[in-house]
């Protein structure tokens, strides 16, 4: 299993971080999690195929989280042979479909095609499997009805992802016993914002759920990310902790 955090920032525009962008290699599986603005060409200046994926998961639908959906549909339209291109799975919270609907009145024919379909399961407290991995997602304390995932591999390493949340008993719950958390890290402690997470806090959920490592992601400016591993291990987590960067690959 090898993740590629292609995006670890937020909204909020910066130099060194672009909004949430991650892809997910699990033996032959190849998934996007939460393609947010610029995601696309990310992944391709990864080296990695935007459009040779199984399926693309998505924690909720603020923008920094989904807004390359469109971008990626112009493109798998339009840049892909009609005869390579297979129907596109895309796995939401509830109420995404909707969100869909809007889209394709908006663009229409810019980004579907009669020879492939769009196919969305809406998630919440659910489970998918194929070809030896099982996923299972949860809801998560943040708005537009966000959820997190957990990527289960038969016979191998189990990746939780909190996308956006705050401090919440099923964030402990769906990482319990994880190989790894990817886990925001939005605010320095003493400067929360309701929904999010704060480096003490990402400390207890380590704890609480008895996950081996922390991958830290989905920074604003105002966290020293020099600092916020010393403080999220000062906050009695023990296990290891990885601060996320742009075009880090990280192996479980």
């Amino acid at each position: 299993m090898r993740l590629t955090l292609l995006g670890t920032g937020t909204c909020y525009p910066t130099m060194k971080r672009a909004p949430a962008c991650y892809f997910l290699s699990i033996g032959p599986l190849r998934l996007v999690i939460d393609p947010g603005p610029g995601a696309v060409a990310r992944i391709a200046q990864a080296g990695l195929d935007p459009f040779g994926v199984e399926a693309i998961f998505i924690s909720h639908h603020h923008p920094d989280h989904c807004a390359d959906l469109v971008p990626f549909l112009f493109s798998y339209k339009n840049c892909v042979s009609s005869g390579s291109r297979r129907d596109i799975r895309i796995f939401a919270p509830k109420g995404f479909t909707q969100v869909f609907d809007h889209l394709t009145a908006a663009f229409g024919q810019w980004i579907m095609d009669d020879d492939y379909s769009v196919l969305i399961d809406e998630m919440r407290q659910d489970k998918w499997e194929i070809a030896g991995l099982k996923v299972r997602s949860a809801p998560m304390l943040h708005g537009a009805n966000a959820v997190g995932y957990r990527f289960e591999q038969d016979g191998g390493p189990v990746l939780a992802y909190s996308g956006d949340t705050g401090p919440c008993d099923e964030l402990a719950e769906l990482a319990s016993g994880a190989d790894a958390l990817l886990v925001e890290c939005s605010f320095p402690d003493g400067e929360g914002m309701e929904g999010h997470m704060q480096p003490s806090q990402v400390a207890r959920a380590g704890i609480r759920s008895g996950v081996k490592k922390l991958i830290l992601t989905h920074f604003y400016p105002s966290v020293d990310t020099d600092r916020v591993g010393d403080i999220v291990a000062s906050a009695g987590y023990e296990g290891e902790i990885i601060i996320g960067h742009d075009g880090m690959s990280v192996t479980l």
